[in-house]
């Protein structure tokens, strides 16, 4: 079900795009202005990203936030997707890679897919519903985006409460997560 989802959303051919480099691009700037001190484990993995940039392929049209807690599924399958406001065109191998960021698995990192299961099972599952060839190293480089990604939106949100914008213990908490971010980059730069 997964994969076949994750298929059905890139099937819609896209001339190029924004290429890895603009995304990665984008995501520095926004580091750049949230980050209230500087990540020695995020200036890594920036340099990481930027010396191993995926292939540009295939654009497809990507979702954005492609992860369990936006799947409905019934006993006859995927019901539904949710949360479209990350929508945008881009190489399907970003929905891929932020499925299995850390903080989806909750709890169960042994299942680095949403933490229902493993990378292989997904990839098969995204080849047999007639998915493009799973590219490792593009994936690996995308779920490295997403966990890098991730942990900055977690600095953004500790900030709207801590800069007294949103006041909340929710959002304030949500800051410790980017340790999480970082163990897992690391593991995922040394190739774990």
């Amino acid at each position: 079900m997964w994969g076949a989802a994750a298929v059905l959303l890139a099937a819609w051919p896209w001339s190029a795009w924004a290429q890895a480099v603009e995304v990665e691009d984008a995501l520095r700037a926004t580091y750049e202005a949230v980050a209230l001190v500087p990540s020695p484990v995020f200036e890594l993995a920036f340099r990481w990203l930027g010396e191993r940039l995926p292939p540009s392929r295939l654009r497809t049209f990507v979702h954005g936030d492609y992860r369990l807690g936006n799947l409905i599924a019934g006993p006859e399958g995927l019901r539904a997707v949710l949360d479209w406001e990350g929508a945008h065109i881009g190489d399907p191998m970003e929905d891929v890679g932020w499925c299995c960021v850390r903080s989806w698995r909750f709890g169960h990192d042994h299942l680095p897919v949403a933490g229902l299961g493993q990378r292989e099972e997904l990839r098969a599952a995204y080849e047999e519903a007639d998915g493009p060839e799973v590219e490792w190293e593009a994936w690996r480089w995308w779920e490295a985006y997403g966990n890098l990604r991730w942990g900055i939106i977690c600095i953004m949100q500790a900030r709207r409460s801590l800069d007294g914008h949103e006041p909340s213990v929710e959002l304030a908490t949500i800051g410790r997560r980017v340790s999480e971010t970082e163990w897992e980059l690391l593991h995922l730069m040394e190739g774990r």
